[in-house]
């Protein structure tokens, strides 16, 4: 079985509705609102994945117009962008939770600002910027400026041969009417089709790996009043790098980031807790491999890009949200039994200045009971998470869970097995429960009643009396 390790994020600062923790594949329900929806295949496959998450009354708002802080968000992470550029735009903060992801995205070249050095990314996007996006991030052809949209005059003269160039390869469809509609806002369900539909012929991805193609809107959107551009959204500031040489200044008296404190807490036999402080506002990288003394570390960039040493991608890596001067804590699972590991972690300020590497090793525990306990979906007051221990046919023993803010002391595996936190405090459901599991099966469950927007630890063990599991911990974070 391949094995899995997610990182699962202690705070995703300022991110929408819009966006999924990119977990494991399990069926999500079928929200009502996409049901008969003409995008409603693609949405649920996406919602399945993780890729799209929903609002707390169990919506998907399909035909809600997306922002153009969404979009590129959503890009970046379905392409898996992480090289930043320096971003000059008037609009864009270091604070903005969003500040990042744009700058991933003047980096892989396919955005750019308005003509007053302006970016807005809380404003809709349109369908031609989006066509002007899609167009630059797959490197097509723009010479053929003429379509067969009856709105066609109606076209930014900057947008006109992307739209033709989008259209041609059906990654942008037009309406039943026969027109394009380049002013409308995109929709959420629109935007999942284009992205979706880009993956195929993005340089290099073969097939796209099964991505399911745009289906034909069936109705039209409605209108909403955006900016008119003065000279192309999608266009360049400046080159790869973003050019402007704005956003946070440069020069030599810029402060590296730097990690302190990083050390393994609880370490089981298939997960295991991380914690460390970084010295700045933005997102730690780590990457997980079993160590050996004659394996080099991979660099602070390849770290952050999820890669060893030797450049190829790493199967164990994740990343965390920070607040400077703050503890983070994540999980790590999908791990071998009685395995030393090296975790090579590096800090990202806002603007993407990186830390130099810092390095800690474990050893997990001997093959015990347990042998799966990982994360699946999340939501804003229910979580999912899988368990599995023993073999198929043999003997069943108590699996015993227990629920805590991420914050909290860690309980002892006597006490968990007894339901109580770390202070011996008795819990209630839904805090502690012990679900029927049968060996070798991997099962569900369900924890309910949480709190949105927070960070848990869950803890698990089994066996009773003195012949207990060591300790498995997962973070989970509702939306």
């Amino acid at each position: 079985m391949k094995k899995k390790l997610r990182g699962l994020m202690t705070g995703i600062l300022g991110v929408s509705m819009l966006l999924g923790s990119l977990g494991s594949v399990s069926a999500a329900p079928v929200p009502k609102d996409i049901q008969g929806h003409w995008a409603q295949g693609q949405l649920q496959e996406w919602l399945d994945r993780g890729y799209l998450g929903g609002y707390p009354d169990g919506t998907v708002k399909p035909n809600k117009a997306i922002t153009r802080g969404e979009y590129v968000t959503l890009v970046n992470r379905l392409f898996g962008f992480t090289q930043k550029a320096t971003v000059g735009f008037k609009d864009m903060k270091s604070t903005n939770w969003n500040y990042s992801e744009v700058a991933k995205a003047v980096e892989a070249g396919y955005i750019g600002g308005y003509e007053d050095n302006t970016f807005r990314p809380n404003s809709p996007l349109t369908r031609q910027e989006a066509a002007v996006m899609a167009a630059k991030l797959l490197k097509l052809s723009t010479n053929t400026t003429s379509t067969k949209f009856k709105d066609n005059a109606q076209i930014a003269a900057w947008a006109k041969g992307a739209v033709a160039a989008a259209a041609d390869k059906k990654i942008i469809n037009g309406y039943p009417d026969g027109t394009f509609g380049p002013k409308r806002s995109l929709t959420r369900a629109e935007a999942v089709g284009i992205i979706n539909s880009s993956v195929i012929h993005y340089p290099g991805s073969g097939t796209g790996g099964g991505v399911i193609p745009t289906p034909t809107p069936t109705a039209t959107p409605t209108p909403t009043a955006t900016p008119t551009p003065t000279s192309a959204p999608g266009g360049s500031t400046g080159g790869g790098s973003g050019g402007s040489g704005g956003g946070n200044g440069g020069g030599g008296n810029e402060t590296k980031p730097t990690v302190s404190g990083a050390t393994y807490g609880n370490v089981g036999t298939v997960t295991a807790d991380v914690y460390l402080t970084p010295s700045v506002t933005g997102a730690v990288y780590y990457v997980v491999a079993p160590y050996t003394a004659n394996v080099n570390a991979p660099s602070a960039l390849q770290v952050e890009k999820g890669q060893l040493s030797d450049g190829t991608a790493s199967e164990h890596h994740g990343s965390a949200a920070t607040v400077a001067n703050t503890r983070v804590t994540f999980s790590v699972y999908g791990l071998n039994p009685g395995t030393q590991y090296a975790t090579y972690i590096v800090a990202a300020d806002a603007s993407g200045k990186l830390s130099d590497v810092t390095t800690v090793r474990l050893t997990t525990a001997q093959a015990t009971a347990i042998t799966l306990f990982e994360p699946g979906q999340v939501g804003t007051v229910t979580a999912d998470v899988y368990i599995q221990y023993g073999a198929t046919g043999g003997t069943a023993t108590p699996v015993r869970y227990v629920v805590l803010p991420a914050n909290e002391k860690a309980p002892s595996a006597a006490q968990i097995a007894v339901g109580q936190d770390s202070t011996g405090t008795a819990l209630n459901a839904p805090w502690t429960g012990t679900p029927s599991i049968n060996p070798g099966v991997k099962h569900t469950h369900t924890l309910t009643g949480l709190t949105a927007n927070t960070a848990y630890k869950v803890y698990l063990i089994t066996g009773s009396g003195t012949q207990l599991s060591p300790v498995e911990i997962i973070q989970i974070h509702t939306k």
